[in-house]
C-alpha cells in the first residue's frame, strides 16, 4: 500500500516538475527573443551558406578568409535586400495620401452599386439596407493611418541594421565553429559514443542543408519570377511584393495565401479594377500551384512530409511567441526537430507522430 502511493507521489511529482519546466521554457522563449530569434536565424543561415565555405576551401582558401567572404557576400546581400524593401515601405509611407483617395473613391462607388441592388425588392429579404447605412465606411477608410502602421510594425532601419550585425555575429561563431566539433566531441566521449553523436551530427547537418537549401532557392525562385509578374502588370511596390511572397514561401498553405491575397488587393487600391486584381490574383496562385508540386519536390527529392497537425499546432505556437518571425521559422524548427529525432534512436519514436502519412 506504501509502496504504490510512494509510486503515485513520484508520478505526480513528475507530472508537476514536467509541467513546470515546460512553462519555463516557454517563458524563456518568449522574453529572450531578442536573442534567441537572431540566433535560430543565424542557425539556419549557417546550414545555407556553409557549402559556400566548403566550396572556397576546395579552392585551397584558408578557412577563416573562406567564412569572412561567405560573410561578406551574406551581409552585403542582406543589407541591399533590406535597403530595397525599407525603400519601398517609404515610399508607400509618403504616398498613401494618394492611395488614400483611390481607396475613398472605390469605396463610394461600390457602395453605390450595393444601394442599388439593396433597393431592388426581390434582394431585401436577404440583406437589410438599414443595417448597411448604419456604417460610415467613408469616414472608416478617410481616418485609417495604414502608413503610420506599417511605418511603426517595420521600425527604424537603424534597428533592422543592428539585428543584421546581431546575426552575422552568430553566423561568424557558427562557420568557423563547425570545423572544431569533431575534435570537440572526440575528446568529450569516448571512441563508440564519439562517433556515433558524430554520425548523427553530419547526417541531420546533410538532410537540414538539403531542405533548408532546397527550399530557399524554390523561394528565391518563387520571389523573382513574381517580381515579373507583378511588373507586367504595372503593379508598384514589386520588390516589396517578391521579398514578402519569398518570405511568405516558408510558411505552408497559410503563407502562400497571404502573399497572394495582399498584392492582389493592393492593386484593387492602385487600379481600382477587379478584373486586374483577378488576373494578378490567378497568375501568382497558378505559379506557386506550379513551384509547390513541381519544382519544389525536384529540388528536395523526398519530401519531409511532415503532419499538417504539427505543422498548424507549430505555426499557432511559435506564431503566438515570436509573430511573424514565430510563423516563418516555424515550419523549419518542425522540420530540424523531425531531423534530428528520426537520427536519434531514444528519440524516433517522436518523428512518427511530426511526420505525415506514408512513413
Amino acid at each position: 500500500m506504501e509502496r504504490n502511493e510512494f509510486s503515485t507521489g513520484t508520478r505526480l511529482l513528475n507530472f508537476t516538475m514536467g509541467l513546470i519546466s515546460i512553462f519555463l521554457i516557454v517563458w524563456v522563449l518568449s522574453i529572450g527573443q531578442v536573442i534567441i530569434v537572431p540566433f535560430l536565424v543565424a542557425l539556419f543561415l549557417a546550414f545555407i551558406l556553409d557549402p559556400i565555405v566548403q566550396l572556397f576551401v576546395r579552392f585551397k582558401i584558408p578557412n577563416i578568409l573562406a567564412v569572412l567572404i561567405t560573410l561578406s557576400l551574406a551581409f552585403v546581400i542582406l543589407y541591399l535586400l533590406g535597403l530595397l524593401v525599407y525603400a519601398n515601405v517609404q515610399i508607400f509611407v509618403d504616398q498613401f495620401p494618394k492611395y488614400q483617395a483611390r481607396m475613398l473613391e472605390s469605396l463610394d462607388n461600390f457602395m453605390k452599386q450595393m444601394t442599388h441592388i439593396l433597393n431592388q425588392q426581390k434582394y431585401q429579404i436577404y440583406l437589410d439596407r438599414r443595417t448597411w447605412s448604419q456604417i460610415d465606411w467613408i469616414s472608416a477608410i478617410r481616418n485609417l493611418d495604414i502608413a503610420k502602421y506599417v511605418f511603426n510594425s517595420l521600425g527604424s532601419f537603424l534597428t533592422f541594421l543592428v539585428k543584421t550585425v546581431i546575426v552575422i555575429i552568430f553566423l561568424a561563431y557558427f562557420l568557423m565553429g563547425k570545423r572544431n566539433i569533431d575534435v570537440k566531441v572526440r575528446l568529450a566521449f569516448d571512441h563508440a559514443q564519439a562517433e556515433r553523436i558524430i554520425t548523427i551530427l553530419n547526417s541531420v547537418t546533410t538532410q537540414v542543408q538539403k531542405y533548408l537549401g532546397a527550399k530557399t532557392l524554390a523561394s528565391a525562385i518563387l520571389g523573382g519570377l513574381s517580381i515579373i509578374i507583378l511588373l507586367l502588370f504595372g503593379l508598384d511596390f514589386v520588390v516589396f511584393w517578391g521579398f514578402l511572397i519569398f518570405l511568405f514561401n516558408y510558411i505552408p498553405n497559410i503563407g502562400s495565401t497571404i502573399a497572394t491575397l495582399l498584392p492582389a488587393l493592393f492593386s484593387l487600391v492602385q487600379f481600382g479594377s477587379f478584373g486586374k486584381a483577378f488576373w494578378i490574383l490567378v497568375s501568382i496562385t497558378l505559379l506557386q500551384a506550379f513551384m509547390g508540386n513541381v519544382v519544389e519536390p525536384r529540388l528536395m527529392g523526398r519530401s519531409l512530409n511532415l503532419s499538417p497537425l504539427m505543422v498548424i499546432v507549430s505555426l499557432i505556437f511559435w506564431g503566438y511567441l515570436w509573430g511573424v518571425a514565430g510563423l516563418i521559422l516555424a515550419v523549419p524548427i518542425l522540420a530540424i526537430l523531425t531531423i534530428v529525432f528520426e537520427n536519434i534512436p531514444e528519440l524516433r519514436f517522436l518523428s512518427v507522430f511530426l511526420r505525415g502519412k506514408g512513413n
